[in-house]
């Protein structure tokens, strides 16, 4: 696991995620939060104001790429999202706006860990 430069915030995500983001940006720009649909309204790119679709993107790059394929490696993207979440959220945030978007961010976290299953293992086939 490497520390990478998104948009001005050091996040972390294996050197393979950061490759495919310089070899396929479109591609890269397209992954997000939620789970598309209206599920999209739920949970969106930003936390009152700020984005944090690139930890959303590196999470979507661990669904779809990471070479495990087991609930351990699902886990594991799933933490590494939450732990980017609130890299994004506290570097972009007074302490007053950090106190209402900490809390969603583990509210993101819970929701991919109760409902992602499905995508993680569907990604693999």
């Amino acid at each position: 696991m490497k520390i990478y430069s998104f948009d001005g915030v050091q996040l972390y995500a294996h050197h393979e995620c950061w490759l495919f983001k310089e070899n396929h940006p479109e591609v890269f720009q397209s992954f997000g939060c939620g789970p598309g649909g209206l599920g999209d309204l739920f949970i969106p790119d930003n936390i009152f104001g700020v984005d944090v679709s690139n930890a959303c993107r590196i999470h979507d790059w661990y669904y779809r790429f990471w070479p495990g394929n087991t609930e351990k490696d699902r886990k594991m993207a799933d933490q590494l999202m939450r732990k980017n979440l609130l890299i994004i959220v506290r570097a972009k945030s007074n302490p007053f706006a950090l106190w209402l978007r900490e809390p969603i961010c583990q509210i993101y976290y819970i929701m991919v860990r109760k409902y992602g299953v499905d995508a993680f293992f569907e990604e693999r086939e």
